[in-house]
């Protein structure tokens, strides 16, 4: 079932059944399936199994001749949905957001796990630290996770700076400790002051060092940070985008079909989006004046 795109061929995204000699075949038949792209933030060879047995299930379901495509690089995908070679795809938040400003690109369905389809970034300090607010941390060493990290940068820097704190300025340094597990280590030994990580990174270290829990604190918690999405290209028919967005809402309640998405991108639940719940964001991009095609790109 897999596919690569060829980003010369052009499609026509038509509702299937409209077509003549200009326009060329109908969007969801098997000379223009409907393309639906991955994006590789997880294991490809998971993906590729995965996304083939969802596109059987979505022709079953729907009707329509699909093609999944494992893209190389988010941006690869934002492009494309602004060409017309891909009609769905499974984005990120920032990407997500890009898509949007650049081609109109639409998320439908957003992603939930833990019960939950949005979740949060800790700042953390030691309970013996002195530190009880975020201005506390002037002057101080801290630890991020990795720059393309929601939860573990992007929204604690914005959090920081709307609480007078600079990364750049204010704090003593900063570090990026690569991993959330390595962030809420390194602010428990001591090697730093505070830290952002995932909520709760420190979790995983309860059966094995429970002193992690016993001996941090939470001194900031980010905006809710949206999950991954389901986005559909502007040009894509209604009557068709309602089709997929039935077809993928209805396939994440059965067996079978959340099986498939659990094995691509651990997905647990799928429910119901709009642009608006993304504005959080928008807002984080504007506090920190971030390029968000910089950022997707990994510049």
């Amino acid at each position: 079932m897999l596919v690569v795109i060829a980003l010369a061929v052009s499609t026509c995204n038509r509702p299937a059944g409209d077509s003549d000699a200009d326009s060329g075949p109908a969007l969801g038949t098997d000379r223009n399936p409907i393309v639906m792209a991955f994006v590789p933030s997880t294991e490809a060879e998971k993906i590729v199994e995965g996304a083939g047995t969802l596109m059987q299930m979505l022709e079953d379901e729907t009707g329509y001749r699909f093609k999944d495509y494992v893209a190389t690089s988010y941006i690869a995908v934002v492009e494309a949905l602004g060409k017309g070679h891909v009609h769905v795809a499974w984005l990120p938040t920032l990407a997500y957001v890009l898509a949007h400003e650049r081609n109109g690109a639409e998320v439908v369905l957003k992603v939930a796990r833990h019960g939950r389809d949005t979740y949060y970034g800790l700042i953390i300090t030691r309970v013996d630290s002195g530190i009880d607010e975020l201005s506390d941390l002037k002057g101080k060493t801290f630890a991020f996770v990795e720059a393309a990290s929601a939860s573990g940068h992007l929204y604690p820097r914005a959090l920081l700076m709307r609480n007078g704190v600079d990364p750049d300025t204010d704090l003593e340094r900063y570090i990026f400790a690569g991993g959330h597990d390595s962030a809420a280590l390194a602010v428990y030994k001591g090697n730093v002051a505070a830290g952002a990580i995932y909520e709760d990174a420190r979790e995983k270290f309860s059966e094995t060092i429970p002193e992690v829990l016993e001996q941090t604190k939470i001194i900031g918690r980010t905006d809710p940070i949206p999950s991954d999405t389901v986005t559909i290209a502007a040009d894509v028919p209604t009557a068709i985008a309602d089709a997929i967005t039935r077809a993928l809402l209805d396939l994440a309640h059965t067996e079978e079909g959340l099986k498939a998405m659990y094995d691509i991108y651990n997905i647990e639940d799928l429910v119901p989006a709009s642009d608006s719940d993304y504005d959080s964001v928008r807002e984080m991009s504007s506090v920190l004046d971030l390029d968000l095609e910089k950022q997707v790109r990994g510049d």
